[in-house]
């Protein structure tokens, strides 16, 4: 006899007979158990992660031995750098072997590339595994802010989730460029400034000034966080917050000597500037010089567009595009893709953005919810100055710049879809939808 008390199932031998209806009760219940586990954070958060990972790093060297966009450009400029072969006509080919060719942007980011490849090699793998192991630590990162910022489990692994899988973050997770590696950095930078560690956030931000310049735009983020809780105490008590505007000057004073310290080390062992001066008003001169070559007009130009056309998953870039010719059952030859990296959003995330966009903003002004501000003031730090750029110096842009909004962007659409009151079924549909939004724009059509 067993105890009355058990979970457990009586057995053909205890005299109990299992009738078809048990059976179907018993794999109910045993199908919500699972159901109810997998729903737990401690489970679904290690399960989401491992999937990510895997759909980043599945067939990496596919094409083999193929550059897939502005790889061209960062892995020539780490063969420069290692002293290795760079194939005539190349970008960068004649280069001064042990300096970066490219200069446009600081070394750090060409310099990871090069570390990756003396490990694992002049292919694929080399050349993009620092891009994904910067995707995975962007997702954690993520989730650390939002946990800290004070959301919820479920909300941390909802915006991990939508950002996991948008195509843009997906597939610059995987090529060898700079902007997930610049990504990264500032993102812990973000996750110490939300945990009030304003040293260690200066630094990282700092890390991300020496992959790329545009890292300047998260530090205008984070020096908003405190300097905007000193504008609301003065406003109400008519004093100066002191704590808030010392994390101000903290966080600036820690970025300053690491990027500027970071880039005169840089810059005397790999370029040959004199000062970081010298550097940066190249870069910056550079950049102001890269102009549209008509006036957008709100419309595309070749692959570049403005920023008002990023929201709307417009102007989508061809990053590599592999098509192969099949037969028809009735022998008509026609054209199809079989590897299509395309530089565009997840369609069912651009469609969120006005609506999760203006529910933020409405929340973050009638309330003090820290991760509310966060992302508001991310998403206006990081696209604002573009427009900005755009309209006053008709400056060229691209739909990838972008990427650096999506964090904070994902944590808006998730806040939306859990705290504005939609009916569940709402939101489960978003959801089924995003993941089929994620599958129609996967790079891979066939298996290679």
């Amino acid at each position: 006899m067993t105890d009355s008390g058990s979970d457990a199932l009586p057995t053909p031998d205890e005299g109990v007979v299992a009738t078809p209806r048990r059976r179907t009760s018993a794999l109910i219940e045993a199908a919500r158990r699972l159901a109810e586990r997998l729903g737990e954070p401690a489970t679904l958060l290690p399960l989401l992660l491992l999937s990510a990972f895997v759909v980043r790093g599945v067939w990496l060297d596919v094409p083999p031995h193929s550059l897939i966009f502005d790889e061209a450009y960062y892995v020539n400029a780490a063969r420069i750098l290692l002293g290795w072969a760079v194939d005539p006509g190349a970008p960068y080919a004649g280069a001064t072997i042990g300096l970066d060719p490219n200069v446009e942007h600081p070394p750090l980011g060409k310099l990871l590339i090069a570390a990756s490849m003396t490990l694992f090699g002049d292919n694929g793998v080399g050349w993009r595994l620092p891009s994904v192991i910067a995707g995975m630590t962007v997702l954690a990162a993520l989730y650390g802010i939002v946990r800290s910022a004070g959301g919820s489990a479920h909300l941390a692994i909802l915006a991990v989730a939508l950002l996991a899988f948008d195509n843009l973050t997906f597939v610059h997770s995987r090529l060898g460029t700079l902007d997930m590696l610049a990504l990264a950095a500032v993102l812990v930078g973000a996750w110490f400034a939300i945990r009030r560690r304003w040293v260690l956030a200066g630094v990282l931000v700092a890390a991300g000034f020496l992959i790329k310049l545009t890292a300047v735009y998260a530090l205008l983020a984070l020096v908003l966080l405190p300097l905007l809780k000193i504008a609301e105490t003065w406003w109400v008590e008519r004093r100066l917050s002191r704590p808030e505007l010392r994390d101000a000057i903290v966080l600036l004073a820690s970025f300053s000597v690491v990027s500027i310290a970071g880039l005169w080390i840089l810059d005397a062992s790999f370029t040959t500037f004199a000062t970081p001066l010298d550097h940066v008003l190249y870069m910056i001169r550079y950049g102001a010089n890269l102009q549209a070559s008509v006036d957008h007009g709100g419309f595309c130009v070749g692959i570049s567009s403005p920023p008002w056309q990023w929201p709307f998953n417009t102007c989508q870039i061809n990053y590599l595009r592999v098509d192969v010719t099949v037969n028809d059952p009735m022998g008509v030859a026609t054209t199809v893709s079989s590897i299509d990296f395309r530089g565009a959003l997840n369609p069912l995330l651009a469609s969120a953005i006005p609506f999760a966009c203006l529910f933020a903003v409405w929340l973050a002004w009638r309330t003090e919810d820290l991760l509310v501000r966060w992302s508001v003031v991310w998403m206006a730090a990081n696209y604002l100055p573009f427009v900005a750029l755009a309209l006053v110096n008709n400056r060229v842009t691209y739909l990838y710049y972008v990427l650096p909004v999506l964090p904070a962007l994902t944590v808006a659409v998730a806040i939306f879809l859990l705290r504005s009151g939609l009916p569940r079924f709402v939101a489960w549909g978003y959801i089924a939808a995003y993941a089929l939004g994620f599958a129609a724009y996967f790079p891979f059509r066939q298996i290679p």
